[in-house]
């Protein structure tokens, strides 16, 4: 084979190897020939520098690029490039800065120092970077000169992490921590070597910068402003020592800002921004300790607080900047803040949103955008602003350990901090790549493909098939922003924070264990004294069992317990509340699912806390069914009570698959839990409380007496269908007027009819034996309680009687047999379950005994002397009848007496008073002008106040219901929890005497005949 076909198969192999490498194999050799690097015959030699060189710049972001420099720092520097090639490692990490970043690459081309620079491993020193910008400073003369050597310092550093960023051997965080330092080491040396060479070593003033923004959180990009504000203190004394310190700083400070800001060859050493100090750019460049004091008092903004959240010393005198950050705190995290504060923050954070430049960009802004950056760092340092007033904890600079101590504390879920902490790291990945390109400040995924395909391959992305790289970097990076969009919504916007905002620091303090510690305890039970607590001791030991350790649920509640605390500050019974919140959270053992809905949804907390402190029932209540907690954010709950059917039909689904009597237990349980929320929550009167208890109670017995009926069948053997009898079931007394409160027994008569070919008589027994099963399986006390108390001692005959008659055996006793209380009992009866054509009957059957046509003064007479009668047998001897809320005069009775004695006077004649309910009445009575309108509200006014006592009564757990407490905790606590607020136990009172003088004037008058 001749030599030249030799050659030209060479050349080709060559070329094919540069364009493997993705180089242009024509422009590749002309770098070549440029850097001396092909022999005089046109060959590359065979040593293995081509193959360096292809290795080295194949996998970076551009190869071309890459193998640019590299060979310009062949060119420029040959000897220094023959070092390079021995150590394979320091020629990757050049190639892998230079394929990224152009001006980057021109440098370490051109420059030993910066080449050398990348040399090794070592992370960048603050120390050793002042000690250089110092020496910079001392050892040349005039600005022009000392900032071009500061400048080349500080981009020679900028490569060295680079290097070791694009190679993967430092992550995100030490990146960003690097270039804080490095920025932090240029600020110290060149404002020692000022001091030194402007002041001959007598300084006037104590000079201090405070880093802020991306310094202060250690978070620097390649390409920041790098955001400070400077103080001073006079270092003497005397009249002129502060103008002499004032001037001098100025002097100095002006200095450094040209120093550092100048353009020079070497390009510029940073952009110092101090337009964050107070007044911006109106305001002097630097002041005392005291001015800025003086400004944060009067005229600061709420972002100018917000800002301080990230400040640190960074140079000079730190312990004068340490004194300035001392005197920030309170205003940073004040015992009360604001809530409207958060408000302001969210506005601020949408005016960003909507610059046009961001609208524009949309999601291709990393920073600004959706799902960017900001929104990471805005809900994180809110969060910071409104729990690190108790939390000292969480008072960190930098955005990653903020989340980690939020979640630490468990202020966010774990995973929710990793989703931030992750989706951090790849935005900030994205901007150093983007900014490392042309070392511009610039924070926008190109549209250009091409650029997208280098941003990829830059962030270690490679072309899949035939999928370029990009493909796959767009849909992660598509994700990660749609992940912290949403978790910004939900963390941003999340109501907990006006809820901590509102909460104050002391209140928040003795729920944080270390708090405690520092505090001491004595200290502690005067807090828990302030909040209400009457047992102090007692309720710290619970705080400390909730939040003490480093469990998952520790932590969760040392972030949503304070709001609670706060919540049950106001509380009627805090004691209680904060036990039964405790042994509410130990039933969950290990599980976080309680507490992260908690967590996640503070109105909720507030709510259970509201709930806990005014109901042991209602801890009780939740005790047996903690998954009621997810009803405390229902928007149902809180708008809607269930219909009749609603609960029949879910109370008969639980008989499906669970014993009747358990059944019942748990279903009544379970929704007068949901009942007792919309009470305590203010989203239900006490005439809808006592609706949706009726509906309950019918519900339960619809229920029990289908699944009777059928036990019975089964146990005669015949179909469920097949028992020849037809039965209903009519509600008395306040189960009849559908006016039930919660320790309410269910009066109840049951009627059957007997079927085709069944005899009285067997019809009878069948009817007696369901009516008693399904009594029993809602009156049967077991470990859970009972459902209802079902009483049908109003039947006629009472419990000597058969439990359940036909309808014509009820029509001959009420014709013949019955007492005038007994017709009076009609008045409320309502078909409530079972056969409603049996129950029509029913009720229409005996309506002429309830509203008769002859009541006359004789029948008034003996309905007065049985009210008194009653009034005298059951209200003990030690009770205080004026107290007693029922059967006390300007009581529950009297309304109700008056009510039904004027409809067995007109409901004979008027069929608009017919009705069951007491409320309903009162209003019929008004509109046909047989009741007068002042005693009618008055009788509507003290009926609704007098439930609502009764209720409250049996919520908190109190054994007679109806009778007012007289002890003053008790009342006092009645008081909080009808919503009269501290010390409201006399205003109470006041009402309870008003309402009960208006009552007993329209009983005296209307049922007694007083004064008419």
């Amino acid at each position: 084979m001749s030599e030249a076909t030799t050659g030209g198969a060479r050349d080709r192999s060559v070329d094919a190897a540069l364009a493997a490498a993705g180089l242009d194999p024509d422009v590749a050799r002309r770098h070549l020939d440029e850097a001396g690097l092909v022999p005089a015959d046109g060959q590359v030699v065979a040593d293995g520098v081509l193959d360096d060189l292809l290795d080295a710049v194949s996998g970076t972001a551009d190869p071309m690029d890459a193998f640019v420099a590299v060979t310009a720092l062949a060119a420029h520097q040959p000897d220094l490039f023959s070092e390079v090639r021995r150590e394979r490692p320091w020629l990757d990490r050049i190639a892998a800065v230079a394929g990224t970043s152009r001006p980057l690459g021109d440098l370490l081309a051109r420059y030993e120092d910066a080449t050398r620079a990348v040399e090794t491993l070592e992370p960048v020193s603050s120390r050793t970077v002042a000690d250089q910008a110092r020496n910079a400073v001392l050892s040349h003369e005039g600005r022009d000169d000392r900032a071009a050597a500061i400048a080349s310092i500080r981009r020679a550093a900028t490569a060295d992490v680079a290097a070791r960023d694009l190679t993967g051997v430092a992550e995100v965080e030490e990146v960003a921590a690097e270039l804080s330092a490095l920025a932090e080491g240029v600020l110290t040396g060149a404002l020692a070597g000022l001091v030194e060479a402007e002041t001959d070593g007598e300084p006037a003033a104590r000079i201090a910068v405070v880093g802020m923004g991306k310094l202060g959180g250690f978070e620097l990009n390649y390409v920041s402003d790098v955001d400070v504000i400077f103080v001073h203190a006079p270092t003497g004394d005397g009249p002129d020592a502060e103008n002499r310190a004032a001037a001098e700083a100025k002097a100095v400070l002006e200095e450094l800002l040209g120093l550092l800001n100048a353009s020079t060859t070497m390009g510029r050493a940073y952009e110092i921004d101090p337009t964050l100090r107070p007044e911006g750019r109106a305001g002097p460049l630097s002041r005392t300790v005291g001015s800025f004091v003086a400004y944060w008092e009067r005229w600061a903004k709420t972002w100018e607080f917000q800002a301080l959240l990230k400040a640190r010393p960074v140079a000079g005198d730190r312990e004068l900047a340490s004194q300035l950050l001392q005197e920030a705190e309170p205003f940073v995290y004040p015992d009360e803040l604001d809530p409207n504060v958060v408000a302001e923050i969210r506005e601020m954070k949408g005016r960003v949103e909507a610059k046009p430049e961001v609208v524009r960009h949309g999601q291709r802004q990393v920073k600004l955008g959706p799902g960017g950056l900001r929104d990471i760092e805005f809900a994180v340092q809110l969060l910071q602003l409104v729990h690190g007033r108790a939390d000292r904890s969480l008072r960190i600079t930098g955005t990653l350990p903020a989340l980690e101590a939020l979640a630490r504390g468990g202020y966010i879920a774990d995973e929710d901090a990793e989703t931030f902490a992750e989706a951090y790291r790849m935005l900030r990945r994205v901007e150093h790549r983007l900014q490392l390109a042309k070392e511009r400040r610039t924070h926008t995924i190109p549209d250009d493909e091409d650029r997208q395909e280098w941003l990829a391959r830059s962030l270690g992305y490679s072309a899949e098939g035939d999928a370029p790289a990009r493909s796959e970097f767009l849909r992660d990076l598509r994700r990660v922003q749609g992940e912290v969009r949403d978790l910004h919504s939900k963390l941003f916007f999340r109501p907990l924070l006006e809820s901590h905002a509102a909460v104050p620091a002391e209140a928040a303090g003795v729920a944080l264990p270390h708090e405690v510690k520092v505090m001491g305890e004595e200290a502690a039970w005067t807090r828990l004294a302030a909040l209400g607590f009457d047992d102090p001791r007692a309720a710290l030991r619970d705080v400390r069992a909730l939040t003490g350790g480093v469990s998952r649920r520790a932590r969760t509640m040392r972030a949503i317990l304070p709001g609670m605390l706060h919540v049950l500050e106001d509380a009627p019974d805090p004691d209680t509340g904060l036990k039964a919140l405790r042994r509410l959270v130990e039933s969950q053992g290990s599980s976080s699912r309680l507490l992260a809905h908690l967590r996640d949804h503070p109105p909720a907390a507030e709510l259970l806390a509201r709930v806990l402190g005014t109901s042991e029932v209602a801890g009780e209540l939740f005790l047996a069914h903690p998954q009621g907690v997810e009803w405390l954010l229902d928007e149902e709950v809180a708008t809607d009570a269930r219909t009749r059917d609603e609960l029949v039909r879910l109370a008969q689904g639980r008989l499906g698959w669970q014993d009747v009597t358990a059944a019942l237990r748990r279903f009544k349980r379970h929704e007068l839990l949901r009942i007792v929320l919309r009470d305590i929550a203010g989203r239900a009167t006490a005439s809808t409380v006592s609706e949706e208890l009726t509906a309950l109670a019918e519900a339960c017995l619809e229920a029990a007496l289908a699944a009777e009926h059928e036990a019975v069948a089964d146990e005669r053997g015949v179909e469920h269908d097949g028992l020849p009898v037809t039965m209903a079931v009519i509600g008395v007394g306040r189960l009849g007027g559908r006016e039930l409160h919660y320790p309410s027994d269910l009066d109840v008569l049951f009627v059957h009819r007997a079927g085709p070919g069944a005899s009285d008589g067997s019809a009878g027994e069948i009817a007696a034996a369901v009516a008693e099963r399904t009594m029993s399986s809602l009156s049967r006390i077991t470990a859970e309680g009972t459902a209802f108390e079902v009483d049908a001692d109003l039947r006629p005959e009472g419990r000597s009687g058969p439990l359940s008659r036909s309808l014509d055996s009820f029509e001959q006793y009420y014709a013949r047999w019955a007492e005038p209380w007994e017709h009076q009992a009609l008045l409320k009866a309502r078909a409530v379950a079972g056969d409603a054509e049996l129950g029509a009957e029913f009720e229409a059957a005996v309506r002429d005994y309830a509203y008769p046509a002859d009541f006359d003064e004789e029948h008034v007479r003996r309905m007065r002397k049985m009210k008194a009668r009653i009034e005298r047998e059951r209200i003990g001897r030690r009770v205080d009848a004026d107290r007693h809320i029922k059967l006390g005069p300007g009581g529950l009775s009297d309304v109700e007496w008056v009510v039904q004695l004027l409809q067995k006077q007109h409901g004979h004649d008027t069929s608009l008073i017919r009705t069951t309910a007491t409320m309903t009445a009162i209003d019929a009575l008004q509109d046909a002008s047989i009741l007068a309108h002042r005693d009618a509200q008055w009788l509507r006014d003290g009926y609704r106040f007098l439930s609502a006592i009764r209720n409250r009564l049996y919520l908190m757990r109190i054994r007679n219901v109806d009778v007012m407490p007289s002890e003053v905790d008790r009342l006092e606590r009645l008081a909080r929890g009808l919503g009269y607020g501290r010390g409201g136990r006399q205003e109470l009172e006041a009402d309870r005497l008003r309402h009960k003088r208006h009552v007993r004037q329209v009983t005296e008058r209307v049922f007694y005949g007083i004064g008419e």
